[in-house]
Order: C-alpha cells, then structure tokens, then sequence
C-alpha cells in the first residue's frame, strides 16, 4: 500500500538546493527509530530536506527562503487521527439538534425543544450527542422514552443519535414513519427496545437496528462545508492525517468520500485521508467487497484512499450490548445470565474476514467486551492463516475488556490497537452508574493501555470523533499519561490537582509514557495507515507535515498536558493553520 502516498518523487538535491523555508532555534523531537531531537528543519517542495543543528541548516537558506525562529519552542510530526467518524460534529453543528457536552435532562430537552421552535419548516428533526446515562432508572439503561419527544413534537419526526451513535431515541412520529411497532422483531447486530412491563414501543433503537431507519439526505455542497468545517477544527488540533469511517451519526449518509474527493480536485484538501466501508452480516459479504473494490478504484489518488473494511464485533456496555466472556451484573435487568451478543457469527465473520484479506483490504474492527474481542481475535487469526496475504496490519478498535491471554494473542497476531485515551480514567457520567454497576470489579481493568505497550502491540491513537466531541489530542495524551480526570470542567467539578488522587484514578499501572502517547499519535499511526514511509517522524525525505506547539510535552508536568496548544500546523510545507 506504500506506494499510494508519494510525497515528492522528484526532490532537490539536498546538497545544492535551496529551501522554501527553514524552522531554526526550536526543539524538534523527530519521532525517528533512535527518537533524536535536532534544531532545526529544512523544506522544499512539501517535503523534509534537512533535520539537524542550526549551523548545517544555514545552507539550506536562500534570498526566497522562508526562516521560522521558533524561540526555542516544540515542534513534532503531525498528528494522526485513526478512527475519525467523518465530518465528526459538522453535520450536526451546521445542520441538527446539537445535544454534545448537555450533563442534564433539563438541558437536553430545552435544546430538543427550542431548535423545533427556530424550525418549523423541518419536516424530519434530526440531532446527536445525548447521554443515555444521565437519565435515571431504567431509562438510564434502556435509554429515554419516546413519551419526552412526544410532548415537544407529536405531529412530525424526531430521530436522535446518542454520543456514542449506539442509541437512537426516536419519537413515535419516528416509529411510524420507519414502519416500527411493538411487534418488529430485533434485527441482527440490533435492538428494538420494549417496555418490560407492558411490551409497548420504548423509544429507542441500538446498534444495527439503525438500518431500520432512512439516512438523512444532504447535498455535495453541503457535504462539503461540512467536511471543511472538519478539517479547520483538525488543523487547529494538529492533524494531518485521518482514517475517516461512515459519518457518526446513524441517519448520516454511508458516505462523505466524494466531499474529500470535490475538496482535492480544487487542491483545498489539506489532509491524508484512508477511507473505509462498513460490512454487515445480514447481507452477502461478495457484494459488500465488490462494492468496497469500486470505492477503492474511485478514490484513489494522493491524498484520498479508500483501504479497509470496517466490522462491528458488538456494541457498547452502556447499551447492553457489548458481549461480555462473564455475564452482566444484576444492575442490567437482564437476569444472572446476559453476556450481550457477538454481531457477527464467528464463522461467518472467519470467512468474511478471509474474504477481505485476499481482497487486499485491511481489517478495522468495533469491539468493546472481552467476548467480542476474543471471537474477533480468532476470526482475525482463521483469516491471517488462510489469506494468500500476508501483509498484515489488521486493527481491533476501542478494547474495553481484554482478557490478559487475548492480548498476547493480539501481539502475536500483529494486530494494531486503536485506542481512545480519552476515556481511560474513571469517568464522572459513566464509571458508578454504568460502567462499575454493569462490570463489577471488571471494570477496574478496562482499556489496559500500557499491557498493550509491554506486550509489543503496535498502539494507534484517536479520538472516535464525534463520540468524543472535541478531539484534542493533548487531552488523550494526558489521560493516557496519568489514567486521571481530563477536562474536569465538562463536567463541573473541581479538577484534581494530584495524578494519584484517587477518585477518577483507573488502574496506574497501565499508565504509557509521553513518548508512547506521542508516538500513537505519530509513526504508530502512520504505520496503521501504511503511510510510515512518508509520515510519522521528522525526517529527510518524508512529507513536511509538521506542528508547533507552545509548550515542551516531553518537560511539563504531565498534569499540563492538557493546556498544551498547537501554535502552527504544517501539510506538506505549507501552514494551513496559525493560533490567532
């Protein structure tokens, strides 16, 4: 796949020519196999020239040349992103009921209610971003009821996707207009939830059960503003490289590739883009691949590449539907003997899987529980045994639950693990309610991030965006760092001042480094996307995709990290972002 991403085939001579701009006086940690830190960096043509001292660089500088004195500031390769929902918040910042970051019922219903009063003319009313855990009782498990849309609209549709896009909250103009009633059966991969007491319509659909419901419609131009709207947001954070998946939203469309394919053809893309398409297990997986080889012929170009298949393996805790190798606890109301179900049937998903390998494709799986991550494993391994491939770079996303013997397997297997740091601490709206109350003492052990490091396991990065509203990676890198509270003002508490205080403290022995955080977001990431040759690392001969940052992550406290912000952003020798 290397072969996608030529950053500049017809370099200067490094010798004789002259850059296009130089970075001096700076603090550039390079990323590089021995992780050297030089002064200075040399650019010509969208690609690194000279990585080294001051003194050496001074040939590099010509009358046209462009000098940066970073003042002694931190530079570092541009950050990669590689589970990125594409156009992440946009489409319902621009277009929808915009419900992230609400941590009250009050607020979630007066916004519901007054985005329908500033449109009347909607004819379907669409929005994201709830928290089905700060509804209380068996709403906080089933998620909230249609009755509380009811009341703000019963004559037109409300069709709402929580933040995690697992929990669809429907009004029952909604239910109607999709032909669902107490009667429709559970689609595989999903649940039409009942009320346990009367059998009557809840007001929720999960998962797979969003295929019952029809996809919002929105134009190329709109598609495109929001893609925008993504990328100014990306530079500002430092990324210049994403894998982008299906829109996070269930009513989104499949696909907003052609959006990144009209940005490249007028030269306004400023990001590497891996693509992907979702394969489902109610349908022929042939046909699925055949339209995922027709995807990868249309966009493939520099910047645009559509590379893997993304599978579902499970849902998530909070929904009930992660699949789990111990039951639930009794906090579920689903008896002394609910694991949740796989989506896929493990040998289907081992052929399936087969099938995408010899196709060529990567593999990028959803998988929560330890039961869907071990049935994943095993497909994933039937697959790498039986494929006439045997470049294999296959990525299990999220690893809530991972059970001790399974990441050895992963690190035997070279399977990728993507991460959210994001959500490695003991979070405030989740951890007593959900998490704890559903797992038990499991729960102590989600996401062991540095048992994935020790192991030997290739760590990749993101953000999950939009899941994560705002995806800045310093905020990861901290938690991941300290396994402790981020961002305490989101939830209006007070911040911690302590790493080791122990309320939101989970497990510190799965701790990683700055250096492991930085390179999850770098040369681990661009290895993931098959673009280790051309970016991930500061070094000559590779794409000048770089960061300037105001403070030194590798020097602070890493209770800091989190104030960290990006200064400059760099795409191929050109800044396409300042800090105004």
């Amino acid at each position: 796949m290397n072969d996608m991403y030529n950053c500049n085939e017809t370099m200067t001579d490094t010798i004789s020519g002259k850059a296009d701009s130089v970075l001096t006086n700076g603090r550039v940690y390079t990323i590089n196999a021995a992780n050297s830190i030089a002064e200075a960096v040399a650019i010509k043509d969208g690609a690194i020239v000279f990585v080294g001292n001051d003194s050496e660089a001074k040939q590099y500088i010509g009358k046209n040349t462009k000098t940066i004195n970073l003042e002694g500031k931190t530079v570092l390769p541009g950050f990669i992103d590689t589970h990125v929902h594409a156009p992440g918040t946009a489409y319902t910042v621009l277009y929808n009921i915009d419900l992230n970051n609400l941590t009250t019922v009050e607020a979630v219903m007066s916004t519901i209610e007054a985005f329908v009063r500033k449109n009347p003319d909607k004819e379907i009313y669409y929005g994201r971003g709830f928290l089905a855990s700060i509804f209380e009782g068996m709403e906080g498990l089933l998620g909230p009821k249609k009755e509380r849309l009811d009341k703000i609209c019963p004559d037109k549709p409300i069709i709402l996707t929580d933040f995690g896009g697992h929990i669809f909250w429907l009004n029952t103009k909604a239910f109607e207009l999709c032909g669902i009633t107490k009667d429709t059966p559970n689609p595989t991969g999903g649940v039409v939830e009942k009320d346990p007491v009367t059998g009557e319509l809840w007001g929720t659909l999960k998962d797979d059960a969003k295929k019952l419901f029809p996809d919002q419609t929105f134009t190329l131009e709109e598609k495109v503003e929001a893609v925008k709207f993504l990328q100014k947001k990306l530079h500002s954070l430092g990324y210049t490289s994403i894998f982008a998946l299906r829109p996070g939203g269930a009513t989104y469309p499949k696909t907003i590739l052609e959006a990144f394919q009209s940005l490249e053809e007028k030269n306004e893309l400023k990001l590497r883009v891996n693509g992907a398409r979702d394969i489902y297990p109610d349908q022929d997986v042939r046909p699925q691949l055949e339209e995922l080889k027709d995807l990868r012929e249309k966009y493939h170009s520099e910047l645009l590449n559509v590379t893997t298949a993304k599978y579902f393996n499970d849902g998530v805790i909070e929904g009930l539907t992660g699949y789990l190798l111990e039951p639930y606890g009794s906090a579920a109301g689903k008896g002394d003997a609910y694991y949740g179900e796989p989506v896929w049937d493990l040998e289907k998903m081992k052929k399936a899987l087969k099938e995408t390998l010899d196709e060529g494709f990567q593999i990028h799986v959803h998988s929560i529980g330890d039961g869907a991550t071990r049935n994943t494993i095993d497909a994933i391994e039937y697959a790498q045994k039986n494929s006439g491939s045997n470049n294999y770079r296959n990525v299990i996303t999220h690893l809530q639950l991972v059970a001790p013997e399974d990441i050895e397997r992963m690190a035997r297997l070279n399977i990728i693990a993507n991460v959210q740091a994001y959500w490695h601490f003991k979070d405030p709206l989740f951890w007593h309610d959900s998490d704890y109350a559903l797992l038990g003492e499991r729960a102590e052990r989600e996401f062991p991030l540095k048992s994935f490091i020790d192991a030997g396991i290739t760590v990749t990065a993101s953000a999950d965006h939009p899941v994560t509203p705002e995806p800045n990676p310093f905020y990861a890198i901290k938690a991941g760092v300290t396994r402790n509270l981020i961002t305490a003002a989101k939830y209006g508490i007070e911040d911690i001042k302590d790493q080791d205080d122990p309320q939101w403290l989970l497990d510190k022995n799965e701790r990683a480094s700055v250096l492991d955080m930085v390179k999850a977001y770098t040369i681990n990431g661009a290895y993931g996307l098959y673009m280790e040759d051309k970016v991930g690392s500061i070094e000559k001969g590779k794409c000048a995709d770089l960061i300037i940052i105001d403070k030194d992550l590798f020097e602070i406290n890493p209770m800091d990290i989190e104030t960290v912000k990006v200064l400059t952003t760099i795409f191929n020798g050109e800044i396409v972002y300042e800090m105004k």
